[in-house]
């Protein structure tokens, strides 16, 4: 288990605010380019980016050691890297280390200018990821860490990922799976019987969809827990980071105060010496598409049904 404190990486983000210009890589300044197929529940999910976009990093410890972890099993270089769900792209400069060239998508166009004022990508999409403006088999990486549990057809975008990733490429995916929160969960299962939450999928519902496109995977699953030192420092840290959307939730209003504060009360039976625990149970995934595409079980019949037999060869 990966536990640290909220702040923990706040110096090493402020430290990001240099340009990969200097670096040397160009900025494409009309390469940038929005989706028009967005639902409801997905612009408001946006708004709520939007808003997170200027307080992101200071907040983001969980999402920013996540994504560290998952850099890890990059390759050594890659053509084309596709960063999805880029947010303000603070580790564009780790990506650029292993690419010739690095795209970015994602779906706040808030978050999307952040990561173009580092320069380091030369494509900006702003797009939801089950509809990428990009042709089939056009890149070679595609990564994306914590970005899937925010989508309502999780199948759907990774059907999206694997259509534009080329054979012999390769997914690499963070998401959060059920058991993340649970200790936010409980708080408020002895407050009301609502939902303050996103619902989280078991893994292997995030799993078969890919067995089913024919990629190859290794996952693992991890926990991470951030400590805070109180109910109301956790609650700033989901709004800082644009995380305080909970779809069954909207237009209900501001929670109560008695109602916060029994939540509050009741999350301190958790509290350990490092403050109160938020735990997260974290799926990481590198799926690789073929490089030859598999026959389907009729094709494979079809074939073999077509193949001469000795009697044939003479």
């Amino acid at each position: 288990m990966t536990s640290f404190a909220a702040q923990k990486f706040s110096q090493a983000s402020a430290n990001q605010t240099a340009t990969c210009d200097a670096l040397g890589t160009t900025l494409t300044t009309n390469s940038s380019t929005t989706s028009s197929h967005q639902s409801p529940p997905t612009t408001r999910i946006a708004a709520h980016f939007d808003k997170a976009a200027q307080s992101y990093l200071t907040a983001a410890t969980l999402q920013q050691q996540v994504a560290l972890d998952l850099a890890r099993c990059l390759p050594a270089r890659a053509a084309i890297i596709l960063d999805v769900g880029c947010g303000p792209g603070w580790y564009h400069r780790q990506l650029m280390q292993h690419s010739d060239e690095l795209w970015a998508v994602d779906l706040s166009a808030a978050m999307l200018a952040e990561a173009q004022r580092l320069g380091c990508a030369s494509r900006y999409l702003q797009a939801d990821v089950c509809d990428i403006p990009l042709p089939d088999n056009s890149v070679d990486i595609i990564f994306s860490s914590l970005m899937l549990q925010w989508c309502r057809q999780p199948d759907a975008a990774l059907a999206e990922l694997s259509r534009i990733v080329k054979p012999g490429g390769q997914l690499l995916l963070t998401t959060l799976v059920q058991g993340s929160l649970l200790e936010f969960q409980q708080s408020w299962a002895q407050v009301d019987d609502e939902s303050h939450q996103l619902s989280f999928l078991a893994p292997e519902a995030l799993l078969a969809p890919l067995q089913q496109l024919g990629l190859r995977i290794n996952s693992q699953q991890r926990q991470y827990q951030v400590h805070y030192p109180d109910a109301w420092a956790l609650a700033r840290g989901f709004k800082q980071i644009g995380a305080n959307f909970v779809q069954a939730r909207q237009g209900q209003g501001l929670m109560g105060k008695h109602r916060w504060l029994a939540f509050a009360k009741h999350y301190e039976q958790f509290r350990q010496p490092q403050g109160l625990p938020l735990s997260y149970q974290v799926l990481q995934i590198v799926a690789t598409k073929p490089a030859t595409p598999r026959l389907s079980a009729a094709s494979a019949a079809a074939i073999d049904f077509l193949a001469p037999t000795d009697t044939d060869q003479r």
